[in-house]
């Protein structure tokens, strides 16, 4: 697990002869540390390393630039590089890793790289074990939320206190590779941690599953809907405000009925749960058995009329109830005419054997379509 270099930065500040010279650490996260004297080394590197560099192999400012480039191109998270007496990075070397936001720092020639590493790895190694087992308990909190003793310690302990509000997002890319991974969803994580930083994720079945804490419902559709309108192929759930860690199971039901209905009833690729309207009611029925039943009773006839003589009396009936039974709007959205829709119309209620716009027949007949949207409604 990352942690911050600004924090690493920090850390090592007070005691050691380390100095930063670009105008910020650029949000960069580092995953581990690295020595690495030379070119020809860099390409072994894997990303988010802290980089140690002697000095010794450099031989000109030209030769440093194409060192920090290359560095940069293999996503490494900083340079600490040694210098002795008054000597350190020039203008343009800082001018340039300002321009590509790459973080350098200066130490001196006696600094002791091992000591500083040593305690990078301490810190690093620290939040890793924090992460884990902050992991465990929200997956405890999920599933087992009766089991107090198995997550409320481990929240509060690391600062996420029993009363804090508390939101879960649910959300998974259409290029997920089962066999590799989803490194989208990897930077996905990194990017969310710098804008919403007390928060927990995990990967769980090929879905980014996130813990927002202490944020307000609206600051957290608005950052996740940003990601959403960016990316076409991230698919987000949001859940409920839960007023406490207690009531995070309930979020998470929540973030996940609006995540599934993303990918079938509504087709969009951001939903909270606050906004899915009927949906809340027809996804979260325990006994979703019913609906083919009561979908079979309400248009079943048409649904076989449509099958037997591949005819679309389905979507028809559904556009011209989404268009509140207006038969002008509903022939302009089905590009066709209005003597055509009339005719298809009463073909419909003739197959049906009911007058469809009956009150009581309107409400079963919506209800029927928005369980078919559920795809929970087929017989």
């Amino acid at each position: 697990m990352a942690v911050a270099l600004k924090e690493l930065y920090a850390a090592i500040s007070p005691q050691y002869h380390v100095r930063l010279h670009t105008e910020s650490c650029f949000d960069k996260m580092i995953a581990w540390t690295h020595v690495v004297e030379d070119i020809e080394f860099i390409s072994s590197l894997h990303g988010e390393e802290l980089v140690f560099f002697s000095g010794l192999s450099c031989t000109s400012e030209e030769w440093l630039k194409r060192y920090i480039t290359e560095l940069d191109r293999h996503h490494v998270g900083g340079l600490i590089m040694s210098f002795r007496g008054e000597e350190t990075f020039s203008r343009e070397i800082i001018d340039y890793c300002n321009e590509i936001h790459f973080p350098i720092f200066s130490a001196s020639w006696t600094t002791p790289y091992i000591d500083i590493m040593r305690l990078f790895a301490e810190i690093l190694l620290k939040n890793e074990q924090r992460e884990t087992n902050l992991i465990a308990a929200l997956k405890n909190a999920i599933y087992y939320p009766e089991n107090e003793g198995s997550y409320l310690s481990h929240f509060e302990r690391n600062g996420f206190l029993r009363d804090m509000e508390y939101i879960v997002v649910i959300l998974s890319c259409h290029t997920y590779d089962e066999e590799t991974g989803n490194e989208q969803l990897n930077m996905i994580e990194k990017s969310m941690r710098f804008i919403l930083e007390n928060m927990i994720a995990y990967e769980e079945n090929g879905r980014l599953i996130i813990l927002t804490a202490g944020y307000p419902l609206q600051k957290v559709q608005k950052e996740f809907r940003k990601l959403c309108r960016k990316d076409s192929n991230v698919y987000a759930g949001i859940g409920t405000l839960a007023e406490g860690i207690k009531d995070i199971h309930r979020s998470h039901e929540n973030a996940y009925t609006a995540y599934r209905l993303t990918k079938t009833a509504i087709p969009r690729n951001l939903l909270s749960y606050d906004e899915l309207g009927i949906y809340k009611i027809l996804a979260d029925v325990k006994e979703a058995a019913i609906y083919p039943e009561f979908v079979k009773e309400t248009v079943g006839e048409l649904i076989k009329y449509d099958r037997e003589n591949h005819t679309d009396y389905m979507n028809i009936l559904g556009v011209y109830f989404e268009n509140d039974c207006s038969a002008v709007h509903t022939a302009q959205a089905l590009y066709c005419h209005k003597n055509t829709l009339a005719y298809k119309l009463n073909k419909i209620k003739k197959v049906l054997g009911y007058d469809i716009l009956k009150n009581e027949n309107r409400v079963k007949i919506m209800v029927a379509i928005y369980i078919l949207r559920l795809g929970t409604g087929y017989f």
